[in-house]
């Protein structure tokens, strides 16, 4: 007898893992008993009122916080854009995007940095200090990160529509719909619904 015989084709192992996830802050429950498998393709929007924890909850996948109870499994490499940009304003904005890029351990080009400025509108900007920028402009040039030639398997973005116009809004969705497709996932909060085609999981945090 043939060991060879077929065999069903395994499934692929969660790219994000929450079990009985719990988290406070100062003395008061945000959440607690969240248990969520994230997958290679899902994108998920975590959505609750303000306060209820959804930061927290980023800030708790990322490794940037530590749990009050329960377990967060991070598979592979992960990319975090903050709801506050983190840019310094010493920098230019080709500066900002091939240093964040160097800080990730993935070294871009200048010509490769400017390629990802184009879709967020920055390419003509490239040189222009991030202290001059509008809000909406800082916002696109931490998107930026998004165009780069390398691109992380999980995306966490806390409110990455914060300051853009329709227009900018929509190539957003446009990138993660092709992140989901090209088999990434994504972790974002919103407070209002991006125009995705890709099918996107929710996960509602707070209630306490």
């Amino acid at each position: 007898m043939s060991l060879a015989a077929a065999s069903p084709a395994l499934a692929p192992s969660p790219v994000l893992l929450l079990q009985q996830l719990a988290q406070s802050r100062g003395g008061r429950l945000l959440f607690e008993g969240l248990d969520l498998a994230l997958h290679p393709g899902e994108l998920l929007w975590v959505q609750g009122a303000n306060g209820s924890g959804k930061t927290s909850l980023l800030r708790l996948i990322c490794g940037l916080s530590g749990p009050h109870a329960g377990r967060v499994h991070v598979e592979h490499e992960l990319l975090y854009l903050g709801h506050s940009p983190g840019l310094k304003d010493v920098f230019t904005v080709i500066e900002q995007l091939r240093s964040g890029a160097a800080l990730a351990g993935h070294p871009c080009s200048a010509a490769e940095a400017l390629a990802a400025l184009a879709p967020v509108g920055l390419r003509d900007l490239a040189g222009q200090r991030l202290a001059r920028l509008s809000a909406g402009q800082r916002r696109r040039a931490a998107l930026a990160r998004l165009w780069l030639p390398h691109v992380a398997p999980l995306w966490v973005l806390d409110e990455p529509v914060a300051a853009l116009d329709a227009a900018m809004v929509d190539r957003l969705a446009q990138r993660l719909d092709r992140h989901a497709r090209e088999g990434g996932s994504a972790v974002f909060t919103s407070h209002q619904p991006l125009p995705l085609k890709q099918p996107v999981r929710t996960l509602h945090v707070g209630g306490h």
